[in-house]
């Protein structure tokens, strides 16, 4: 049954807006005047009021994207872990959408799950009916979704996805909350920067270009980057505001954005980082498909769709031709040089014992707490890292300082 949103007004006259399924946009203004509301505007649970669905095909109005959310990588990781519940538990499954639609959580929150609820009422597949919310419900979930109703556990795939989800969830609070105070520093550290530079470094050169003296190199160097700060802050903000916006728009291209992937994986340290990365969340994914039952072939593709890095998304899809002509698959990506050589063991183990699903996941244990020791080492550099550089910059501009005062007490006691 289809779903509709609403903006009606009470016996009080007080504004109020909700969803509510019902067979057509007239059965559903016929069902709230029976709950005595005055409706003001009904429009489909999708973004769009019936009317202008029908009218317009799939079009979508400026005003409908701007107006539509997606639910986010919080919010889904909480419908997962609750829908997975309710689906043990042996509840179907439009029954246990609305029922979480029902439970609360922000308005987006409840029309998408609705929407998604009327689709599957209608007969569609859970994976079919979250096709129509690809920002909602990434590529590889549905994927992953698809895969469990093909194999009949779907509650159990959704529950590998909602660990998964945690976990990526728990790892990203983690950094964001250890990046906070580095952050501040960082901040802190430039206006002292820029403040010096801006003000003090101008007046103590004044001082001593009054004089005449011949000033040491280190000094000149310092008050030639001062004036040009200052003549030049508004051409250095321009410039941000320009490259900033075209960096983005830029990254946004295809080509573009697979030859910066590429270039930051051949990066030292940082590159070995982010294939490692890469490789973990792979392994992850290929854990959880083909444990639900996926060919392999797809589970490849679905992997691929899960990664935003561009090169090693070419590099999978270059994986799946040579594992579709018959290639053993850790062959395939031992050929592609990016995975790590313990990763590629585990493989192949799986492959000779045929518990592929289970060598993948636990490859992905192995590789993730790696990655989790890397970060908590380089998050613990961070601090020190920068506080030493801007100890290292206080330094030379106070010594650029010092030097000509010096220089003055050396002619004076000369």
């Amino acid at each position: 049954m289809p779903a509709f949103e609403y903006e009606a007004l009470d016996t009080r006259g007080k504004k109020s807006k909700g969803l509510i399924t019902a067979d057509s946009e007239l059965a559903a203004r016929r069902e709230l005047r029976g709950r005595a509301l005055a409706p003001l505007a009904i429009r489909s649970a999708h973004g769009r009021t019936p009317a202008a669905a029908a009218a317009g095909g799939d079009r979508v109005s400026l005003t409908d994207r701007l107006r539509r959310q997606d639910l986010s990588s919080r919010e889904l990781m909480l419908v997962t872990r609750q829908l997975s519940s309710l689906l043990g538990a042996g509840m179907p499954v439009a029954e246990s959408l609305g029922l979480l639609a029902r439970q609360g959580g922000r308005h987006h929150m409840k029309r998408v799950l609705m929407a998604v609820r009327a689709r599957v009422s209608e007969g569609e597949r859970l994976s079919a009916a979250m096709d129509g919310f690809p920002a909602s419900f990434p590529a590889v979930y549905r994927a992953m979704v698809a895969a469990g109703e093909s194999a009949g556990g779907l509650e159990h795939v959704l529950e590998r996805l909602a660990d998964y989800l945690e976990k990526e969830q728990a790892v990203r609070n983690r950094i964001a909350g250890a990046l906070v105070y580095p952050a501040v520093l960082s901040v802190v550290a430039a206006g002292v920067v820029v403040t010096l530079m801006s003000f003090v470094v101008p007046r103590i050169a004044e001082q001593f270009t009054g004089m005449g003296m011949n000033l040491p190199l280190l000094t000149r160097i310092m008050i030639g980057l001062s004036a040009g700060l200052q003549a030049g802050w508004p051409f250095i903000l321009a410039g941000v505001a320009v490259l900033v916006p075209a960096a983005v728009i830029g990254l946004r291209q295809t080509a573009v954005r697979a030859a910066f992937d590429g270039a930051l994986a051949r990066m030292p340290l940082i590159g070995s980082f982010v294939r490692k990365v890469e490789a973990a969340r792979f392994a992850r994914t290929m854990g959880i498909l083909v444990e639900s039952g996926s060919v392999l072939p797809d589970a490849l593709r679905a992997s691929a769709r899960a990664t935003g890095n561009l090169a090693f998304r070419s590099r999978i899809a270059a994986v799946v031709k040579d594992v579709e002509t018959g290639r053993g698959l850790s062959d395939a990506l031992r050929a592609r040089s990016w995975f790590p050589s313990l990763m590629l063991f585990m493989i192949a183990a799986g492959e000779r014992s045929g518990a592929l699903g289970e060598m993948f996941r636990r490859a992905a244990d192995q590789m993730e707490q790696e990655i989790d020791g890397a970060v908590s080492v380089g998050l613990n550099l961070l601090e020190p890292g920068i506080i030493l550089v801007l100890g290292l910059v206080v330094v030379v501009i106070v010594l650029s300082i010092l030097l000509p005062i010096l220089q003055l007490n050396t002619l004076a006691l000369g």
